[in-house]
């Protein structure tokens, strides 16, 4: 006697509520930002990272182009404070951006829901600047979705943030601000009143001496046995 087995399909809210989510569940910061193409500083994407803290000095960020429901995850980035920055051999140091210019610009934000007021946004995102002001990133974007919108093809990009005026689009941050119902030249303003004067380690952002980008490129080699 044969006994056939069927299959049952599971709904998918009773799916979620079986399953377990406990690295996404510490997610407890959503930035908005732009980045740049390591070797192309014509190309530029927002950027939304959803970050957990390993601890004060490590920050982990899952990235997506939007914070809509069907956004695409493009890549990641990692976040250290200066301390650990200037620990890293020489050679690392060339993957990583400083945040200063991004958080002094006012163009790297703490994104909250839309009814939170603008008042309290800015107390709530003061902390987080202050903290982040002074960190340093390595990102890695695996979808190059600015040039294939479908799937995500290619090798990944190291990413860059931006330094100074005019290296990014003012449309593209108009158009971010507008949704997040946001002001970037308005929390540039009240940052100057509370960020501390900071130099950056001149060993980050790389390209802005040496004039040129890092790539990956695939390459074949002999499989370990």
């Amino acid at each position: 006697m044969s006994t056939e087995i069927k299959l049952v399909k599971v709904p998918e809210v009773v799916e979620a509520a079986m399953a377990t989510f406990t690295p996404i569940n510490n997610i407890q910061q959503h930035l908005s930002a732009f980045h740049t193409y390591a070797q192309d500083h014509t190309r530029h994407v927002e950027s939304h990272h959803f970050c957990s803290h390993r601890s004060k000095d490590f920050h982990q960020c899952v990235i997506y182009d939007s914070d809509a429901p069907d956004a695409r995850l493009i890549g990641i980035e990692y976040i250290v404070s200066e301390q650990i920055f200037k620990s890293l051999p020489e050679e690392e140091k060339r993957y990583w951006h400083s945040h200063k210019y991004e958080v002094e610009s006012g163009i790297l934000c703490l994104e909250t829901k839309g009814f939170v007021p603008s008042v309290m946004n800015d107390t709530a995102e003061q902390p987080v600047m202050l903290h982040l002001h002074q960190t340093y990133g390595k990102t890695i974007h695996t979808w190059a979705f600015d040039e294939f919108p479908e799937l995500p093809l290619g090798p990944p990009h190291l990413m860059m943030s931006f330094t100074g005026d005019n290296q990014t689009s003012d449309e593209a941050v108009r158009l971010r601000d507008e949704r997040s119902k946001i002001s970037s030249s308005a929390k540039k303003k009240l940052r100057e009143g509370y960020l501390p004067p900071y130099q950056k380690d001149n060993k980050a952002d790389q390209w802005e001496a040496s004039g040129t980008g890092i790539t990956f490129k695939s390459e074949e080699t002999r499989i370990q046995k």
